[in-house]
C-alpha cells in the first residue's frame, strides 16, 4: 500500500512540475517527502539515534548548568528518558519523535530539497548547515523545559513545554526559514526587478 502511495505522490509531483505549476508542485513534493520520510523512519535505528542525540545533548548541557540529570536507554515503555532532578524528586522527560527534532528535520529537508529556486548545490549546502542549526534550536527548546522544571518544579511542566519552549522553537524555526528561504528569494526577486 505504501509503495502505491509513493508512486502516486511521485507521479503527481512530476506531472505538476511538467505542467509548470511550481507552487503546487513544491507543496506536494515537500509535504509528500516529509510524510513518507517520517513514516519510514518511525521506529528505526535512525529515529532512536536522533532521540538519543537530543537527550544526550540536553544531559551534557544540563550538567554544565549544574542540573543533575540521567539518561536511561532501556526504560520500560519508552525509548529514551531524560530525568531532571528537583527538590520534590525526579521528573521523567521522554525524548520521543516529537521532541527529538526529527519531524522538524524532515520538514526542513522536504522544503529545501523541493525548492526549485536554488540550484542543487545550494540545496545540499542549506541542508548541511540548516539541519545542525535546527538540532541546536531543538536542543535549546529541551533545555528551556529542563531549566524551567528544575527551578520551577513539576507544576511548571505545562508552561515550560506547551507555552515557553514551543514559542521559542516556533520563533527560531521561523528565523531559520527566513534566512534559508525568504531572504534569498526576496533578494533574487529584487535583483530581477532592478534588471528590468
Amino acid at each position: 500500500m505504501i509503495y502505491l502511495v509513493i508512486f502516486i505522490w511521485l507521479i503527481l509531483y512530476l506531472f505538476l512540475r511538467g505542467a509548470r505549476a511550481w507552487l503546487i508542485a513544491y507543496v506536494v513534493g515537500a509535504v509528500g517527502f516529509t510524510a513518507i520520510a517520517v513514516f519510514y523512519l518511525r521506529g528505526t535505528l535512525i529515529e532512536a539515534r536522533v532521540e538519543q542525540l537530543g537527550a544526550l545533548g540536553a544531559h551534557y548541557l544540563s550538567t554544565a548548568f549544574g542540573i543533575p540529570t540521567r539518561v536511561f536507554f532501556d526504560a520500560p515503555g519508552t525509548l529514551l528518558v531524560l530525568i531532571v532532578y528537583q527538590q520534590s524528586g525526579w521528573t521523567a522527560i521522554e525524548i520521543d519523535i516529537e521532541c527529538s527534532g526529527m519531524l522538524e528535520f524532515m520538514v526542513f529537508s522536504g522544503l529545501v530539497l523541493f525548492y526549485q529556486g536554488f540550484p542543487l548545490l545550494r540545496r545540499v549546502l542549506s541542508l548541511a548547515i540548516g539541519i545542525p542549526i535546527a538540532y541546536l534550536i531543538n536542543l535549546c527548546r529541551i533545555m528551556i523545559i529542563v531549566l524551567m522544571i528544575s527551578y520551577g518544579g513539576k507544576d511548571s511542566i505545562y508552561l515550560a513545554h506547551t507555552v515557553v519552549a514551543r514559542a521559542f522553537f516556533f520563533a527560531m524555526a521561523m528565523a531559520l526559514y527566513w534566512q534559508v528561504f525568504t531572504r534569498p528569494t526576496l533578494k533574487l526577486i529584487n535583483e530581477r526587478l532592478t534588471e528590468e
